[in-house]
């Protein structure tokens, strides 16, 4: 499968899903709208991913590639694209579908585990994440945001945290958005935690960042588990 990878910085380092892309053999293409790369055809993607960033999807002033950004994610819903927004990505896709994206009251930091909606726990994509051997049917995963959205009218709400009701949604059946990470590896969480140390956020939802790095195994299962969320959103190859 050709599969486009839409990032939002000068990434210096591989996403724990490289190793998934490459036993599958699929094709994978970046594209780095923000630094003015042109769009491609989308038409010619199995599927588009687009990754988080620092920036705010709604800081159109200090980031106006945005526009060109949610122009082309609305061209790779009208040509049917399967869609899976991380994050940034998540909060872009919301926006695009007419929904709030806003400075959050719960901010999120550390590994969680988040619990599915009846709706996410049907999903293809979040069901494939949940462990059986746990009486709670919950998944792992790592936050860092300080944005949220509303959910958009007509989609369905796939998962929750302990603070904030809105962790997922689907869009028809092309369209996956995830506010929390899955991707990143333990090397380039150890080096971003250090480097952005001021700007993690506490709160009820917050690990310290000594506490998020103490325990080198959580990120073994958040491969694992984005390896099985790419299962179900992808489908065989």
């Amino acid at each position: 499968m050709r599969i486009l990878q839409i990032e939002h910085w000068p990434a210096d380092f591989s996403y724990d899903n490289a190793g998934y892309f490459a036993r599958r053999g699929d094709e994978v293409e970046d594209l780095r709208i923000f630094a003015g790369q042109p769009c491609p055809d989308p038409s010619g993607y199995g599927a588009a991913i687009v990754y988080g960033g620092y920036m705010s999807a709604y800081d159109d002033a200090n980031h106006p590639w945005i526009a060109d950004e949610l122009r082309f994610l609305e061209s790779c819903l009208e040509a049917g694209v399967p869609v899976l927004g991380i994050c940034l990505g998540s909060q872009l896709l919301a926006r695009l579908l007419g929904a709030r994206v806003y400075r959050s009251a719960a901010p999120e930091f550390g590994f969680q585990r988040l619990r599915p909606t009846p709706e996410g726990a049907a999903h293809p994509a979040m069901a494939a994440m949940l462990d059986t051997r746990r009486a709670s049917r919950d998944f792992l995963a790592l936050e860092w945001h300080n944005d949220a959205w509303d959910l958009p009218a007509g989609a369905a709400r796939l998962a929750e945290s302990a603070v904030w009701p809105n962790e997922a949604f689907s869009y028809g059946d092309k369209v996956l958005a995830i506010q929390f990470h899955l991707e990143f590896t333990r090397e380039h969480m150890t080096w971003a935690a250090e480097a952005h140390r001021g700007d993690i956020p506490s709160g009820p939802g917050c690990e310290t960042p000594e506490a998020f790095l103490a325990d080198p195994n959580r990120f073994d299962e958040l491969a694992d588990n984005m390896g099985r969320l790419l299962d179900g959103f992808l489908g065989p190859r």
